[in-house]
């Protein structure tokens, strides 16, 4: 389950989005997918940092 900051991070977006939405099931599914995918990328970003830190250290 995606962190609560990332869900509010999709939110904002989202609601920017929201007004071509075709339904709330739609919306609902792509909150999800956008929160997961910000997830996903500050794990990536952190991993990306760690490695740098290592090779520089």
């Amino acid at each position: 389950m995606p962190d609560a900051r990332h869900e509010m991070e999709a939110d904002r977006i989202l609601a920017v989005l929201s007004l071509s939405a075709p339904d709330e099931q739609s919306l609902l599914q792509g909150r999800r997918l956008l929160a997961e995918a910000l997830e996903q990328a500050e794990r990536r970003g952190r991993q990306i940092s760690g490695s740098q830190k290592e090779s520089s250290g």
